[in-house]
């Protein structure tokens, strides 16, 4: 399994479920700047927080129903369960010192 699972709508609903750690998805797009910047940053994320945090993709290209079903309407989108909850979301022009920021706060919480 790599740092960063790619996801489709059903294995997204079902990881919610089952995941025991906090879920980071990230809804993004070939086509997205942000997105493809975002990208590594958030691979070498997944590996340091691996522990607390799974961290799971979906191309709202390949899948866009399931961007539909999370309410996605900007790009890149992260959001962030646990235990089948919403507990956040970051959406747009996002910068990883944001993503650890809100990573710190939910792990610390």
């Amino acid at each position: 399994m790599s740092a960063v699972d790619n996801l489709d709508g059903g294995s997204v609903h079902e990881l919610l479920l089952t995941e025991s750690r906090g879920v980071l998805i990230d809804f993004w797009s070939p086509w997205c700047g942000p997105c493809r910047t975002l990208r590594p940053h958030l691979h070498k994320l997944a590996e340091e927080r691996h522990a607390d945090w799974r961290f799971v993709a979906v191309n709202t290209d390949d899948h866009p129903s399931t961007a539909e079903a999370f309410g996605v309407s900007a790009l890149p989108t992260l959001v962030l369960f646990r235990n089948g909850e919403e507990l956040s979301r970051l959406a747009g022009a996002v910068t990883l010192s944001s993503v650890v920021a809100k990573l710190d706060e939910l792990t610390a919480g």
